[in-house]
């Protein structure tokens, strides 16, 4: 029954388009042009389609012409293309115009009614018959309404290696969850959001100050820059927080860099460190202000993460150097997998900030992962392991 109803619209099809092609032939004789009875050419074959409702392009017509056989002056014999037709009902998908992928938000063209070829879908799909383009120009629009974000609910600390929760100057809780940077008043059970970021925060440090947070995220490929991580610097004091700095890191040599696995500022709060997480888990010194790069070095090599904070010696200005040595401006660790490793930053007799590295040794402790790190007064620098013991 399927089978029957389908030749008998394949039949009607076939004879609609040999009654068109006989009325192109009787406007061509009228019009006294010298064609052969039976035969059209490519321009009144693409009249005839187009006064169907079926826009055909040069290009596809002497396609046509040449699968369907014309004779040597390139003509059609339009009464054998007919029966072609009416043996195969699917051929007539080959005419529809051809649209690649969904109707775009910009740019118009939402009135086209022919063949869509989805990235999705192994077949080619249609719009209605009685489809509406306006509706499709509406729908690009943003909607009047919106949703406002009100609270946000948890908190990933627990699979964040580096340091994420820091009280402010004026008593508020600084963390992140997802994209989003959130300060967290206690006294008032309010919250207030940075939202520069578009992708996963990865890390946060707070600026000796207490007023300025960094946070740094993983490349994100909304922008179609999956290997561009970047940082942003801003104030948590403000209403709402607000950017003051964005630092990017784009790859180098084919390198991505990933994400921004932990950051620290120095004590004079005019630089930042910066681990990525590359391969090399390169640390970063910067002075953040003007984006000036201070020192690049390999932090521990692996994949990320292998390095889980940074933190500076607070007290190693007063100590400063004797004997002519060149004295030592700032020093901080990094740590992570079984390693921690100190950098110390010196000025050399032309005045250039030149920075030295060293491994620490575990000597006879076991050597396990790094979780935490804090310098005391005494200069010991006391770090935390998995287990919840304590090396000094």
């Amino acid at each position: 029954m399927h089978s029957a109803a389908v030749t008998h619209s394949s039949v009607k099809v076939a004879s609609l388009l040999f009654r068109q092609c006989r009325h192109e032939e009787a406007c061509a004789a009228q019009a006294a042009q010298p064609i052969p009875p039976g035969l059209l050419n490519t321009h009144q074959f693409r009249h005839m389609w187009r006064s169907l409702g079926v826009k055909l392009s040069r290009e596809q017509a002497a396609a046509m012409f040449l699968r369907h056989g014309c004779d040597v002056q390139g003509l059609l014999p339009y009464e054998v293309f007919a029966a072609k037709l009416q043996g195969s009902p699917a051929r007539l998908l080959a005419l529809e115009p051809e649209q690649k992928g969904p109707y775009k938000a910009s740019g118009g063209g939402w009135g086209f009614k022919g063949k869509i070829l989805y990235r999705y879908c192994r077949k080619p799909v249609f719009p209605p018959s009685t489809w509406d383009g306006t509706l499709a120009a509406v729908s690009a629009k943003p909607p009047k309404a919106g949703l406002i974000l009100e609270w946000v609910y948890g908190y990933n600390g627990k699979h964040n290696t580096a340091p994420n929760a820091f009280y402010t100057a004026n008593q508020k809780i600084v963390y992140f969850v997802a994209a989003l940077g959130i300060v967290y008043d206690p006294a008032n059970h309010t919250q207030q959001f940075f939202q520069g970021h578009d992708d996963d925060i990865s890390c946060l440090a707070l600026h000796p100050g207490h007023a300025l947070v960094a946070t740094g995220q993983v490349a994100s490929a909304l922008d179609g820059s999956a290997d561009s991580p970047f940082l942003y610097v801003w104030d948590a004091t403000l209403s709402p927080p607000t950017s003051v700095q964005r630092i990017d890191f784009p790859a180098e040599g084919g390198s991505s860099s990933r994400l921004i696995v932990a950051m620290a500022f120095a004590p004079d709060g005019e630089r930042l460190v910066v681990v990525t997480g590359d391969n090399r888990h390169t640390v970063a010194v910067y002075k953040w202000r003007n984006k000036q790069l201070l020192n690049q070095g390999v932090g521990h090599n692996g994949q990320p993460p292998q390095v889980y904070g940074v933190v500076f010696n607070h007290f190693v200005a007063k100590q400063g150097a004797g004997g002519g040595a060149a004295a030592v401006t700032s020093m901080f660790v990094t740590y992570g997998v079984k390693h921690i490793k100190f950098w110390v930053s010196t000025v050399d007799a032309a005045g250039k900030e030149v920075y030295s590295t060293s491994q620490g040794k575990f000597k006879g402790a076991v050597k396990a992962d790094v979780m935490s790190a804090i310098f005391m007064p005494s200069q010991w620098l006391v770090t935390g392991s998995p287990s919840g013991e304590l090396l000094v």
